[in-house]
């Protein structure tokens, strides 16, 4: 019976957890069924990137800001930007209509990215695409940034320009004198390009990332693109997005006032700038040569180093990283004032819990409460001596099982035995646990309940026996 009912109930617990495991994981599915997912992994992020430079043998890793940041072996960091606006904290726009076209998918300020390029070499990606694209899987016009705030693409604005040089040159005389007799509050300060002028010390400011200009996309499309000049094939893109390149900057494909991949020097700060992450984001690496080409310039520009794809927007590795490397003794701060005393009183409170529980309950070390005192010893000894010499083997067997009931009841339940009827719920609770065994020891109990005063020696003999060992059994399992 009591295996049978055990079997019973390790079968309804292993149902109860497989019903409970089975519910937890449609919860689960349900609930990422109605999530966008993550940057990384959408069409914007680099993540198909990071696996496939990995299956051609470069050593490339992602890194999200979680955790400390080593630049050992790191031969390029390629960092997509997604905010547009480095100058500002961008808030997201969460209503539904908003989201969509939201510019800004990550903040991030100037200032980290300039320390990020002057840590390790660093390509630049410049944003292309609101946060649509993330949302709903799909590239549509609407959802291109610089569609509308970018500058005019002289490509595509040729016509204009020829016919803007049939103007009247009387009145572009009349606002040249304007500009040299009343110049703005800005010139002559700092120039666009966020660096000091000729006549100024140039290592009076520090130099700080510049980003080009991008160029206004007018007409969508799929568009084939030869990069011959700095590698083999042809890129697949759709609305190209130029830029127009700062001084300081060179084109490595496509001219400085139309260029798709730049390097910029700028005294002790060098980086290389991308206008199109289509060539390199999950979204582009699967249209034709892309993904070659994306091998390709990586492996150039990393020039045998490791590649780090890095997401996170704050700096986690300074020029000097000796000031930030940790070392045991910081741990040790933790234990020093003020931090000692919350350490005490934790301590404290910790003895001050166990110590209740064990009033509460049962003593976890009950080191007083064995045996009886000095006058109750006295009296039992007396007690049993005059049993023996009466030769009431009988009564001493019923005392000693009425110590047992008691000593039963302490050790299964503690301070509540006195709330009454201690032994019968002490036979409750073995009964749950081997109801073989309690029936034994009710029916032994009773047994040498009924023994009367003067038995023969060898019946007391064998009750003692009976007992003793089943008093232990029941100890045991207490």
């Amino acid at each position: 019976m009591t295996g049978a009912g055990g079997q019973r109930n390790v079968v309804n617990w292993l149902a109860l957890g497989l019903l409970a495991a089975v519910t937890v994981t449609a919860a689960w599915m349900l609930a990422r069924q109605d999530r966008a997912p993550a940057l990384e992994h959408s069409a914007l992020g680099f993540d198909g990137l990071v696996v496939w430079l990995a299956l051609d043998g470069m050593d490339t890793r992602r890194f999200l800001g979680r955790g400390p940041l080593s630049g050992d072996g790191v031969g390029l960091r390629i960092l997509p930007l997604y905010d547009t606006d480095l100058d500002a904290f961008g808030g997201r726009n969460f209503e539904p209509e908003g989201a969509y076209l939201a510019d800004t998918q990550r903040n991030m300020f100037r200032h980290v990215v300039t320390m990020k390029a002057e840590t390790l070499p660093t390509l630049v990606v410049l944003p292309k695409w609101r946060d649509g694209v993330r949302l709903v899987g799909v590239t549509h016009p609407e959802f291109l940034i610089a569609r509308e705030r970018g500058a005019a693409d002289p490509v595509a604005s040729e016509v204009d320009a020829a016919d803007a040089d049939t103007a009247d040159a009387g009145t572009d005389a009349a606002e040249a004198d304007t500009a040299a007799s009343d110049p703005s509050p800005d010139e002559g300060s700092q120039t666009r390009f966020g660096r000091p002028d000729a006549d100024e010390d140039r290592h009076s400011q520090p130099v700080i990332y510049v980003e080009p200009e991008l160029l206004a996309i007018g007409d969508t499309g799929w568009e084939t693109l030869d990069v011959s000049g700095f590698a083999d094939g042809m890129a697949r893109l759709y609305a190209p997005q130029w830029m127009t390149l700062p001084e300081g900057c060179e084109a490595l494909i496509g001219v400085p006032e139309r260029a798709l991949l730049g390097r910029c020097e700028f005294d002790d700060l060098s980086y290389w700038v991308l206008s199109d992450p289509d060539l390199l984001n999950n979204h582009g690496l699967t249209q034709a040569g892309n993904a070659d080409l994306a091998r390709q310039l990586v492996r150039r520009l990393a020039d045998g180093g490791d590649v780090l794809v890095d997401y996170s927007t704050a700096v986690f590795l300074t020029a000097t990283p000796d000031e930030h490397q940790r070392s045991w003794a910081d741990m040790a701060r933790m234990f020093e004032p003020p931090f000692t005393w919350l350490w005490l009183a934790g301590g404290g409170l910790l003895v001050l819990l166990l110590w209740r529980a064990g009033l509460r309950g049962r003593p976890l070390i009950a080191v007083f409460e064995h045996g009886h005192g000095a006058a109750r010893q006295v009296a039992l000894r007396a007690q049993a001596r005059l049993m023996r010499n009466a030769q009431a083997d009988g009564a001493l067997i019923r005392t000693l099982v009425a110590n047992r009931r008691q000593a039963l009841a302490k050790a299964w339940l503690g301070r509540e035995r006195r709330t009454g009827h201690a032994f019968q719920r002490t036979v409750a609770l073995l009964r749950l646990k081997d109801r073989e065994l309690a029936a034994r020891l009710t029916d032994i109990f009773d047994r040498a309940d009924a023994l009367p005063d003067r038995i023969r020696q060898d019946v007391a003999i064998d009750a003692l026996a009976d007992v003793e060992h089943v008093y232990q059994q029941a100890l045991e399992l207490a």
